[in-house]
């Protein structure tokens, strides 16, 4: 009996060891060209900037966007949101960003205030400012 599980924990662990051994050489590729980079390294300049009311109440919201290179604001403004209204309030592209650009997007609302960062690339999303059923503030983004 000793002898069987002994020979079952040798198979079990030869086997998450990277497979069978083989005696025969296997050529190795040196020259094939690497893949192609993707998600953040593809610019994409339209990254929206969103706003939503979860809230029951109308809500006053302060977008501050800032092109990070720079500290430039790219955008400023206030928008007055009603209960359940989404509103897509900003692009980067707008700022004619060049190549992968980082902008940090300010959201104030109810005295709050969120942030976040996202770069003009294929891998980020827009950013979203959302303000919640219980009044509270998200800013948030997707990202790959």
């Amino acid at each position: 009996m000793r002898r069987t599980s002994f020979l079952v924990a040798v198979v079990v662990l030869a086997g998450c060891a990277g497979g069978p051994v083989s005696s025969t050489p296997t050529a190795t590729p040196t020259d094939t060209p690497a893949a192609p980079l993707t998600g953040s390294s593809q610019p994409d300049p339209d990254k929206q900037v969103t706003l939503e009311n979860e809230w029951n109440e109308t809500v006053t919201l302060d977008v501050r966007v800032v092109r990070v290179a720079t500290g430039e604001t790219v955008h400023e403004a206030t928008y007055d949101l009603g209960p359940g209204v989404e509103r897509d309030v900003y692009s980067t592209a707008a700022a004619n960003p060049d190549g992968i650009e980082s902008f940090r997007v300010e959201v104030r609302a109810r005295n709050q205030t969120g942030e976040a960062t996202i770069e003009t690339s294929s891998c980020y999303g827009g950013v979203y400012g959302v303000v919640r059923g219980d009044g509270s503030l998200n800013v948030f983004y997707p990202i790959c």
